[in-house]
């Protein structure tokens, strides 16, 4: 599933109605359902990216108060609108009405909690609407368990004649598998003034978007229904929907890099965002997280285990167990087992990173090595400089940080401690154990603790 790969093209005149604004307490989770994170997009992003490829104009999405933090994780890709207080799915349409550009004619209304739904069943509402000139027309799904969803009942032409809650129904109404999956397109001149006509429901008092399909029906133009499977237009109400819905986007997401030609050794076990890139011919072992706005280059493997999050990979890598976390890495480098580059990190081509490694805000120039058991924070290392197992450089003294600069073909023995802003010029050495205190001049060798000099340039 790549983003920027498009299908048909955009319908025109359309603009897309989110509703975003329910916390979703069956999640049992203090944060709104909306804004949980599915493999790189807030939940309701996932619908806010299908209406994007859908139609040309931008969306609008409704929040409230407790749902107001989604306005930044959208980043600028829907317009927004606030329902104050949760009167409603019709109280929170109308709500939307305000945002909304005097060109928006054609309206498609959509839950924010169905991140499987699809650009291409969008379209299918809104062109059912078109072709039949009605008002309104909504999809529905036959439910396994139709429990807590309202029904649709059918005229005897296939359309809508009404929908009808679970609460409101009669024994024989609430057999009916067939369910409004809250999914709809309208004429916006229409809707507007067949939302003044809608009355409070008299358990809740809420203002619902269902009461328009009666309302069609009863005009003598009814709605058409477009019926969808159900995964797609299942709502996501507790966490074991979640994890079901997570599965299925991971899959339609591996499935789009496969196709590309990476190699997924198993797609089951690979977790990989959807603004992740992969070059073809990578290879990506079991159990591997790729996270973020994350690039793998051509012929690179990841190894099983690892972890690497906004970070771009150069080709012919190899990254063996590890965590990465906004760095840059350029190609034919090695990393690891078990190491771990921490943000801020430059790694420049032929480089070793060993295993236990840990750099933080560092950068490696060509050729350079880090050997095992080492720490480097806030680090300039020069070419091929060789970074001996177990040394540190001790960038913070307890007030503020320093850098260090390792000079190119440096060498620095097992153990070696480095504390900054003290450094290792260039070509110069230090023997095991070294507690490097002052500048170590280029070419000489340095040796004890503090660090003597045993062997000028």
């Amino acid at each position: 599933m790549n983003p920027s790969s498009r299908g048909p093209e955009r319908l025109e005149g359309v603009t897309a109605i989110i509703l975003a604004a329910g916390v979703g307490s069956r999640m049992q989770s203090q944060v709104p359902k909306v804004l949980h994170h599915l493999l790189g997009r807030p939940m309701a992003g996932w619908v806010v990216a299908a209406a994007s490829e859908a139609f040309a104009a931008t969306s609008v999405v409704v929040l409230s108060p407790a749902t107001a933090g989604l306005a930044e994780l959208l980043g600028g890709s829907a317009s927004v609108a606030e329902q104050p207080k949760p009167l409603g799915t019709a109280d929170a349409v109308r709500c939307a009405l305000a945002a909304l550009p005097a060109s928006a004619k054609e309206l498609l209304i959509a839950c924010g909690d169905t991140p499987l739904i699809t650009a291409a069943l969008m379209r299918e509402v809104v062109v059912a609407r078109r072709e039949t000139n009605a008002p309104i027309a909504l999809a529905a799904f036959d439910a396994d368990d139709p429990t807590g969803y309202g029904r649709v009942i059918e005229s005897s032409d296939g359309s809508a004649e009404c929908v009808v809650e679970e609460r409101d129904a009669s024994e024989e109404q609430r057999a009916i598998g067939t369910v409004n999956a809250g999914l709809y397109a309208v004429d916006r001149a229409w809707l507007v003034d067949a939302l003044g006509s809608i009355t409070p429901s008299k358990a809740s008092g809420e203002l619902y978007l269902t009461e328009l399909i009666a309302a069609a029906h009863a005009a003598g133009t009814p709605a058409p229904i477009v019926y969808g499977p159900e995964i797609e237009l299942e709502g996501v109400n507790d966490r074991h929907q979640f994890a079901n819905v997570a599965a299925a986007l991971r899959e339609r997401i591996n499935e789009g890099h496969l196709d590309r030609g990476v190699a997924l050794i198993d797609p089951t076990t690979a977790w990989i965002d959807v603004q992740v890139q992969i070059a073809a011919d990578a290879v990506i072992e079991p159990g591997v997280t790729l996270l973020g706005g994350t690039s793998i280059g051509a012929r690179t493997r990841v190894g099983s285990g690892s972890r690497i999050e906004a970070t771009s990979i150069g080709e012919d890598c190899i990254v063996r167990s590890s965590a990465i976390e906004g760095s840059s890495i350029a190609s034919h480098v090695d990393v690891g087992p078990f190491a771990h580059i921490r943000p801020g990190c430059t790694i420049a081509a032929n480089c070793h990173v060993g295993n236990f490694a840990e750099l933080k805000a560092t950068s490696l120039a060509a050729g350079a090595k880090v050997g095992h058991h080492s720490y480097l924070g806030d680090t300039e290392v020069g070419e091929r400089a060789n970074i001996g197992a177990g040394t540190i450089t001790a960038n913070y003294n307890g007030v503020q940080k320093h850098k260090t600069i390792i000079g190119a073909d440096a060498f620095t023995g097992v153990g070696t401690l480095i504390v900054a802003p003290a450094g290792i010029g260039i070509g110069a050495k230090t023997g095991a154990g070294t507690v490097v205190l002052a500048d170590i001049p280029d070419g000489c060798t340095a040796v004890g603790v503090p660090a003597r000099i045993i062997r000028e340039a």
